[in-house]
């Protein structure tokens, strides 16, 4: 193992020594031998994992939530997987979930006891490595520094960006423990909740899970905690208290379907129907076409979606080729409106995604009403406004709106009706 003493620690020592040089060390050691006792200690927790280590891990500034990593330790070798597959077109590789790859790490010294992944890693550099014009990736980190470590579990912090990397033991093979996590990503993911109760009561906030984003908002605050998946359920990027209970780590309760905490004490109940629509995990389009019987809508929005397609194609020589609702096609690092109205209109090989943000709540769960409304412009909508603001409003005008679906549980076609009035309605499916 290789460490260092920086320049910084050792002028640091001299400076003591020299303006004091009769007094005690009250510690017993100097500064750099605990330190570098410190690595030596760290180094030793790594290695003697035999196993290895999940790793929370983080990149970016926290948008994307986070993702499963493992790791094993040994001879100043890391071997590294991930939960999910990585096309890292530097090294113009193509790398499967759990495929694990080898590179060196060090215990270093500095200000404070650093972990480096210091040979390239095409699995965690990538986060990290320019893109074009983006000089730093993902801004994420790969030298950490050590908060805590004991046999039971890490705590690092990224030394240029700062998001903290959790690890703990394994307890399993690293390819069984990423594949149960990516089976309850896949679980869970669709699946956004909407309510939480302490101690068996309900918490009244406004809360949403999705995207690997726990969100809640309390005296007009909006909290916004990401998370990653595990092989029990999940484990959020730092604890929160609500209700006056700590909520850190989610566990699927496979006969409720609902996800608990360790303690008992916090649930979040599986959604019904029109929570799970409100909660937009994924998009719900118009049908329209070439025939009039295409247009599964009222005749006042058949019109709204033909003029928009028509003024698409002679001012701006687009085809319109897609009406959404329901989650945003683009990712968070490219628009912040999560739920909402969208277009897709195409020219050659261009597709443009134009987006208006929109809330959806249950008005009335046992008249099956759900109310929906505009909140903030998204990507391009200023300048596709003239076109597709006219169909945001007749949707937002004519709520609330009561929900017709094909099938409760596994729905793939939903028709909207005005409450207020009845000849305005739609329908939206899955495709």
């Amino acid at each position: 193992m290789n460490y260092r003493l920086s320049t910084f620690s050792s002028a640091l020592l001299l400076l003591a020594l020299g303006c004091s040089p009769d007094t005690e060390n009250v510690f017993g050691s100097s500064p750099a031998e605990r330190q570098q006792q410190a690595a030596e200690r760290y180094a030793s927790i790594l290695e003697g994992q035999q196993s290895g280590w999940s790793l929370d891990f983080y990149p970016s500034e926290l948008e994307l939530g986070g993702i499963a990593y493992t790791a094993q330790f040994a001879d100043g070798k890391a071997t590294l997987a991930c939960e999910q597959p990585i096309n890292n077109s530097a090294v113009n590789g193509q790398f499967k979930a759990a495929q694990p790859v080898t590179s060196d790490y060090r215990i270093v010294n500095g200000r404070g006891v650093v972990l480096t992944f210091d040979t390239y890693n095409a699995l965690l550099h990538y986060w990290s490595q320019p893109s074009g014009t983006d000089y730093d990736g993902y801004a994420s980190d790969y030298e950490f520094t050590f908060v805590s470590a004991s046999p039971d579990s890490v705590l690092l912090r990224g030394v240029k960006h700062g998001n903290l990397l959790r690890m703990y033991p394994l307890k399993e093979a690293s390819a069984d423990y990423l594949q149960k996590v990516a089976d309850m990503r896949n679980l869970l993911a669709p699946i956004t909740r909407k309510r939480l109760a302490v101690d068996g009561s309900p918490v009244d906030i406004p809360l949403t899970m999705m995207e690997s984003h726990f969100q809640y908002t309390t005296d007009s605050t909006i909290h916004t905690v990401p998370y990653v998946y595990t092989p029990a359920g999940l484990r959020l990027y730092a604890p929160v208290t609500i209700g006056g209970a700590t909520l850190f780590e989610l566990q699927l309760d496979n006969a409720s379907q609902s996800l608990r905490s360790p303690d008992g004490r916090v649930e979040l109940p599986m959604p019904t129907a029109l929570e799970r629509f409100c909660a937009a995990s994924t998009q719900w389009h118009l049908s329209f076409g070439r025939t009039d019987e295409s247009y599964e809508m009222c005749e006042d929005m058949r019109t709204l979606t033909k003029s928009t397609a028509s003024m698409l194609s002679r001012q701006r020589f687009e085809t319109l080729t897609d009406v959404y609702i329901g989650m945003n096609k683009l990712p968070r690092t490219e628009d912040e409106q999560r739920i909402v109205m969208g277009w897709t209109s195409s020219y050659a090989s261009w597709a443009y995604e134009v987006c208006h943000g929109i809330s959806m709540t249950v008005s009335d769960e046992q008249q099956s009403l759900i109310d929906i409304k505009a909140t903030e412009s998204g990507n391009l909508f200023y300048n596709y406004a003239a076109f597709v603001a006219p169909m945001l409003a007749f949707v937002t005008d004519n709520s609330p709106y009561r929900l017709e679906f094909d099938n409760p549980n596994t729905p793939t076609t939903i028709r909207l009706t005005s409450a207020n009035d009845p000849t305005k309605w739609f329908v939206l499916k899955t495709k």
